[in-house]
């Protein structure tokens, strides 16, 4: 089901020693394995199949990332969603959680999603940094491009887990060549983590295989179409809109990135690595570990798997009820700048559940927040194990977020008409027809275009894990939160009991995790992030 897994599969033994050689530690307790075999990178990068299960076992840390409330980093703290009421009840650990959407005072450095989401990527530059050192060095490959190719997904993979960093931290230890983190490295400038996530994603790029070359167990490693993607989205970070526009153009032009007709495939579990998705993270239900629980986090209560058709009916939710909707995500941006837009997107379904009932069918609307819209796109369909275990992959890059960031693209040149026609691709599908394009009367300046597109990318990508990101990037993150991530009017009146919001500029940089200050000697206490 999941071809990259049957390489981890495979070759688990040795991608685990690999994980576990780089001083694996977490405080997710079913990641907490017992080793099997100890080899060293050398022995694992001695031929072909050694280096392809090597490069797989790269992939993993990102399954990792995502599979849990690691996910919830770029989707709260935001616009777009929020902690419920009663996840602060849920103990110590997640309190840390709502501390990431309120930015309150566990919101530090000893917050142990901020230090786990830290640990892990680089435990994933440390993997892809011993394929880097040791695939050029292999003799006899069967097909010199899959050499280069495992090489420029490698790459790719580094600058995956580096952009994440220097996004979250600012300035952060950069080892290249090292195949071990803990190695008292200082911290580099931000500029200098860009200029080598420019280069690995260019080799990426120029090395790594198309889609349409992929095949078999390789459908869905990291392509030249992701390479580029995620390149001009690097641009797009630094405000280098020149380059961004060639890059997107490139791509849009000469690379057969397309939509999915039905918005609601996308999430409906049977249209993996389809062709709007340019880069997936893999999932599936053959043994727990290979699963993720996304609909725990964003459901309600927890229950038997329901048919995917069946959902925003009146069937009980399912799930954790950690996060909702923010009512900005929900309603104001689904209905804006036509009334009650939402009854003809068919985006909305997919993305949000508007209400939750009750196993009698009725509206649930009792303890603060378990009757409120929360997030659909992680519901888990009758092929999964339950509301734990999911095997549905998930986005990390897909066509819909590139005509998008081509249109913030040229709206920063100045060419803001320019801009509506990618904005309307996006918009129809959402409607069947062209009928709510955008046009120059709804977009007749630069700012207000530049707020449209800001609400289209929630509306096509909400909690996929990008707005924090997009609100950093737009320098918007501070008066975002302020005004939207809010509850509702709680239900029958009384006072809000929810946890007051405490954004500030200060934390458009997480904290540097204190294990890392205490542990590294090029740091120390002295190298944190101003304002922790």
């Amino acid at each position: 089901m999941k071809s990259i897994k049957q390489y981890l599969k495979r070759f688990w033994p040795v991608g685990l020693a690999l994980m576990l050689l780089q001083g694996f530690s977490s405080c997710r307790k079913e990641l907490n394995y017992t080793p099997e075999v100890f080899v060293s990178a050398q022995s694992v990068y001695k031929d072909e199949p050694g280096a392809i299960a090597g490069v797989t076992g790269i992939y993993q840390q990102l399954q990792t990332l995502k599979k849990s409330d690691y996910q919830l980093i770029g989707v709260i703290g935001t616009d777009e969603a929020r902690c419920c009421y009663q996840a602060q009840g849920y103990g110590a650990y997640w309190a840390g959680v709502v501390g990431m959407d309120v930015y309150d005072i566990t919101f530090n450095s000893q917050n142990s999603d901020i230090t786990g989401f830290w640990t892990d990527c680089y435990q994933g530059i440390a993997n892809a940094n011993a394929a880097i050192k040791y695939i050029p060095a292999i003799k006899n490959f069967g097909e010199p491009a899959v050499q280069t190719r495992l090489e420029g997904e490698a790459r790719f993979m580094r600058a995956l887990y580096y952009f994440y960093l220097v996004q979250l931290y600012g300035d952060v230890p950069m080892p290249l060549e090292n195949t071990s983190f803990g190695n008292g490295l200082p911290r580099v400038p931000q500029q200098q983590v860009y200029a080598q996530i420019e280069a690995d994603l260019k080799f990426a790029a120029a090395n790594c295989w198309t889609k349409s070359k992929l095949s078999g167990n390789d459908v869905g490693r990291a392509s030249v179409e992701a390479a580029k993607a995620l390149l001009g989205k690097v641009y797009l970070t630094l405000h280098d809109y020149t380059d961004a526009k060639t890059t997107f153009e490139d791509l849009i032009n000469n690379y057969n990135i397309t939509l999915l007709t039905h918005y609601a495939d996308l999430f409906d579990g049977q249209h993996e690595n389809n062709a709007e998705s340019l880069f997936e993270i893999k999932y599936s239900t053959d043994n727990t570990n290979d699963t993720q629980g996304l609909q725990n986090l964003y459901g309600s209560y927890a229950g038997p798997p329901i048919p995917f058709e069946t959902f925003n009916t009146h069937t009980p939710g399912y799930g954790g009820t950690v996060v909702m909707a923010t009512s900005y995500y929900s309603d104001s941006v689904f209905m804006k700048p036509f009334s009650w837009e939402y009854q003809y997107d068919a985006r909305y379904v997919p993305s949000i559940h508007h209400d939750r009932y009750d196993s009698n069918g009725n509206t649930m609307s009792w303890w603060v927040d378990p009757g409120l819209p929360t997030i659909a796109k992680y519901d888990i369909t009758s092929t999964d194990i339950d509301v734990y275990h999911s095997g549905k992959n998930l986005y990390y890059l897909r066509s819909a977020d590139v005509f998008l960031m081509y249109a913030e693209t040229l709206n920063e040149l100045g060419q803001t008409q320019a801009a509506l026609a990618p904005v309307n691709k996006i918009r129809e599908r959402a409607f069947g027809n062209a009928s709510l394009d955008f046009t120059a009367t709804d977009a007749p300046d630069q700012a207000t275009m530049r707020g449209l597109i800001m609400d289209e990318r929630m509306r096509e990508l909400g909690a996929e894990g990008w707005r924090w990101f997009d609100l950093k990037r737009t320098g918007t993150l501070v008066s975002a939160v302020q005004q939207h991530n809010n509850p509702y009017v709680q239900r029958g009146g009384g006072s809000d009991p929810h946890p007051k919001q405490n954004v500030s500029s200060v934390n458009m940089l997480y904290p540097i995790p204190l294990t890392e200050l205490q542990n590294n000697p090029a740091l120390g206490l002295k190298a944190q992030n101003p304002g922790y």
